[in-house]
């Protein structure tokens, strides 16, 4: 089982996503809060083959008795449709068994024990990366990380009923009991709907010493190898715009330049007998009320300039152009300072829908918490629902 450290350090990341999961909630109205949007928690379990000195068989002939069981959790971050940066923490089982060693003589030696590591990894979405992003349900991933394992093992060599174990010194060998570790890994991800997901994978943990099956025969690093299913919960994700919103904007700026049509005449029941009005010769307790046939906006919106926010933050940027270059934005992009908060902003419209299918097309560049927002001099305004109609 896990060493006490291990379990200080799971506990610790379970706070966090605690911790995470709850600042999410209570913002998740808030669009420009862009640092507990996009988070992932995903739980997997599987079973883990070992690749080593004390290994002889292939993935498939390994289902004879050389697998164990494996678990693992990751709390991480998408910056980007494409890049996502996380914590891995991963506890295995490990069995192996070896018939031959490096020089074609007969052994018998058995392998047993347990591994577990912590690592930093960044996760690449190679369909997005490669055909554009889309609100898919099924994506391909690879993960990449560095991180720090430990383990205990203990070697049997059934001839000679030698049995050796991590930490060990035998001769001038001692026999380590942790090392660093690089994993590479390999994903499906399919989405069940916009929170939830499951997916597959396979990774390749690459252990950076020989001594993870207490013998050093030849095999410069030792491999556990994972296959795993797991679920995922998604905090706050924020993701391609749905088409059908496109769509409504395209038949609305169609027709906004037309007058506005009369609607069904308006009555007013309670009005008293003096002001009754005759129609086709017979009495009506009614009166009809004339409907506008159009409302300019000039009367109702004055000196306002629509833009798209893409960040706020408490310190002032250094370069605007790495903002630019980041999400390949050909305009110009404002800096405003208000009430201690540097906002920086793109886009110069007189019209809110023209602003906000411009905030759609920024989304699609992977500006997830691009919205529109209002000047009028230089000031930060509110925009009312009158504002939203033009």
């Amino acid at each position: 089982m896990p060493c006490k450290t291990t379990l200080k350090i799971i506990i610790t990341v379970l706070v966090f996503v605690v911790t995470v999961t709850a600042s999410a909630q209570q913002s998740s109205a808030s669009s420009g809060n862009s640092f507990t949007n996009n988070w992932q928690i995903n739980y997997n379990l599987g079973f883990t083959q070992f690749y080593g000195d004390a290994s002889n068989n292939g993935y498939f002939k390994k289902f004879s008795g050389e697998i164990a069981f494996a678990t693992g959790i990751n709390v991480r971050k998408y910056t980007s449709p494409v890049f996502g940066w996380g914590v891995n923490l991963f506890y295995s089982g490990l069995k192996s068994h070896k018939e031959k060693n490096a020089t074609g003589g007969t052994v018998n030696f058995g392998l047993e024990g347990s591994y577990f590591d912590a690592n930093i990894n960044m996760l690449v979405n190679f369909s997005n990366l490669f055909w554009g992003y889309e609100n898919r349900k099924l994506s391909v991933y690879g993960t990449i990380g560095l991180g720090y394992s430990t383990w205990g093992t203990q070697l049997t060599d059934s001839i000679t009923g030698t049995i050796v174990s991590s930490g060990d010194v035998v001769g001038d060998i001692t026999y380590k009991k942790g090392g660093g570790v690089v994993p590479i890994g390999l994903g499906l991800n399919y989405m069940i709907n916009n929170n939830w997901a499951l997916n597959f994978e396979m990774n390749l943990r690459t252990v950076l010493n020989d001594d993870v099956d207490v013998w050093r025969d030849g095999f410069k690093f030792d491999q556990p190898f994972y296959t795993g299913f797991g679920v995922s919960y998604f905090i706050n994700p924020v993701g391609k715009p749905k088409k059908h919103k496109t769509v409504y904007q395209k038949e609305y700026s169609s027709t906004k330049n037309e007058p506005l049509k009369p609607g069904v005449p308006l009555y007013d029941y309670r009005l008293p007998k003096e002001n009754k009005k005759k129609e086709s010769g017979s009495e009506m307790d009614v009166l009809v009320i004339e409907v506008p046939l159009e409302v300019k906006p000039e009367t109702l919106i004055t000196g306002v300039v629509y833009r798209v926010q893409i960040l706020a933050k408490r310190d002032k940027l250094k370069s605007i152009s790495s903002l630019k270059n980041r999400f390949h934005i050909s305009g110009e992009i404002f800096e405003n300072y208000q009430n201690g908060i540097y906002r920086y902003s793109t886009g110069s419209f007189t019209s809110y829908k023209d602003a906000l299918q411009h905030s759609y097309m920024l989304k699609d560049k992977g500006v997830y918490d691009a919205f529109v927002v209002a000047y009028r001099n230089g000031e930060r305004v509110t925009i009312t629902p009158e504002m939203k109609l033009y």
